[in-house]
């Protein structure tokens, strides 16, 4: 096996030098510096001397419906041609999640070039995106009505302050997306130069905003928050307007839901639901001691965990829920449901019921206890904004 070790600020211009071969990215003052702020606040581990396969997790907060949960978000995971194949990449997960758990990261994100391939290290698709396509011949009417919102166009740098306001309490950013920091509103500000951004404002109060770029004869949103109806029709107005100078409007959403019924016609939208990010539960027992469940009470029912590469999270677990405080223990009882990481993930983050799952065969055990089970968990999907 491959010794695999955390990188250190010296290690910087080689594994800069491993992504850019890897990803096949030109080198830019822009670039550099992106770079160098991610590597600056992420941990990373590699292997090889000189380096030849390496990662990077860097370190971010997210949100489930109020409760904080610290993740690693895994990216630039490379290797050079001629040390693919040998394992390296497989070591250093093995690494990297020990260091998570050792670093309190109860969660991994991560964006697969293959699902494939990353589920054989526990990470399971938890976000999707929806991709609303529509002409700017179909675009609809945005009602006018009597208000004193206004609407400002701003550079990206200009409007974190506002952007970030509104984003902090928007719940639509609490069901699994970032906490963002202000390190982070300036890195995506200098990783996407050519986005701009509309501040809806009531005085001086931001309350909406939407990320948007011009991509040739195409207008693109790329994130709408707003507080109330007044600032969203004063953002669609604002995208609207542009109607003469483009010819197609694309909106991409965190959320996955349809929007086919605001329309006076719906066939006029074109939908695409894409898979967006994956998830790993890298710490099961913290992620379920504190994770926000949707009912106060629950018998105790014992869960049998699988999980390939964290040993800690191999096990059978009692959980129980009385009047809102849960109880968690390891147990040697027979599980009532077994079942991996992975459909824990899609449980956990609202993609698939587990009674969806026990019908499918993905989780085994006690019909009743599944059933029972998946009313604990959030019934609506995920949402994240943010590529890492």
């Amino acid at each position: 096996m491959a010794d695999v070790y955390q990188m250190q600020e010296q290690d910087l211009p080689a594994f800069y030098a491993l992504a850019r071969y890897a990803f096949n990215k030109p080198q830019s003052p822009e670039r550099d510096a992106t770079f160098k702020n991610l590597f600056a606040h992420s941990s990373g581990w590699a292997t090889g001397e000189p380096l030849s396969s390496g990662l990077l997790g860097t370190h971010f907060t997210v949100d489930l419906a109020g409760t904080a949960f610290k993740m690693s978000g895994v990216g630039y995971v490379a290797s050079y041609p001629e040390a693919s194949g040998h394992g390296g990449i497989g070591a250093i997960m093995r690494q990297a999640f020990a260091d998570m758990r050792e670093n309190g990261e109860t969660l991994s994100y991560l964006a697969p070039f293959s699902a494939t391939f990353y589920r054989r290290f526990g990470y399971e698709n938890a976000f999707e995106h929806a991709i609303h396509s529509i002409a700017a011949r179909d675009l609809p009417k945005v009602p006018v009505r009597e208000s004193e919102t206004t609407v400002t166009r701003l550079s990206y740098g200009a409007a974190i302050p506002a952007m970030a306001e509104v984003y902090s309490r928007n719940r639509n950013a609490t069901r699994g997306g970032l906490r963002r920091e202000d390190w982070w509103w300036l890195n995506v500000a200098s990783h996407y130069p050519t986005r701009q951004v509309a501040v809806a404002a009531l005085g001086d109060h931001p309350v909406g905003y939407v990320v948007f770029e011009k991509m040739g004869t195409t207008f693109r949103v790329h994130e709408l928050f707003y507080d109330d109806l007044d600032a969203l029709l004063a953002l669609g107005r604002f995208v609207t307007a542009h109607r003469s100078a483009f010819s197609h409007f694309e909106y991409e959403a965190g959320d996955a839901a349809g929007l086919h019924d605001l329309l006076p016609e719906p066939g006029v939208l074109t939908t695409q639901l894409v898979p967006f990010m994956m998830a790993r539960i890298v710490d099961v027992a913290d992620f379920l001691q504190r994770y926000p469940y949707q009912v106060s009470d629950l018998a105790p029912v014992v869960i049998g965990i699988k999980d390939d590469y964290v040993p800690e999270n191999n096990a059978s677990w009692e959980l129980a829920i009385d009047d809102g405080r849960v109880h968690l223990a390891k147990t040697d009882q027979q599980p009532a449901v077994v079942m991996t990481e992975q459909q824990l993930v899609k449980a956990s983050f609202g993609v698939r019921p587990l009674r969806e799952a026990y019908q499918l065969g993905l989780v085994d055990g006690d019909a009743f206890a599944a059933a029972n089970l998946s009313d604990v968990f959030m019934q609506k999907q995920g949402q994240l904004y943010d590529y890492f």
